[in-house]
């Protein structure tokens, strides 16, 4: 399960009621950010070790989709600091949509043993909180 919640992050002391939405989104950002380059190591790393042909093909699928991720979320930066709030909002859902599909393909056996699911479950609701930031920016554009 995850712990991330948008008043968690208001709550951390990095981030206070003070700090403006683009701050909060940058913030935001570099946390999913930091989190999408640990989960596609680990996939990386999963698919060198594993036994299981399968498990090993999926992973290297993973770590695929978590690289795409890494870009969109960069891509989501360089939308922010533009001023495009839409494109931080199709940044952060298709990096959802990415860490979605490498949790999918788990649903059938093997199963996956690793912390790989719940990162990607911590990247979804990240990306989900950016998504509500981006939301909230564009009302006010």
């Amino acid at each position: 399960m995850s712990h991330f919640s948008l008043e968690w992050i208001l709550h951390m002391g990095e981030v206070d009621e003070d700090t403006n939405l683009k701050g909060l989104a940058t913030f935001t950002l570099n946390l999913a950010h930091d989190k999408v380059a640990q989960t596609h190591a680990l996939a990386l790393s999963l698919a060198s070790k594993a036994a299981d042909p399968k498990l090993k093909d999926r992973y290297a699928t993973c770590a695929e989709q978590y690289d795409d991720a890494a870009d969109d979320i960069e891509d989501g930066k360089n939308d922010l600091r533009e001023g495009d709030y839409n494109g931080v909002n199709i940044k952060a859902s298709a990096a959802m949509t990415e860490a979605g599909d490498c949790l999918d393909s788990f649903t059938q056996p093997p199963k996956d043993p690793s912390a790989l699911s719940g990162n990607g479950k911590t990247v979804e609701d990240i990306c989900s909180i950016i998504l509500v930031i981006a939301n909230l920016l564009l009302g006010r554009a």
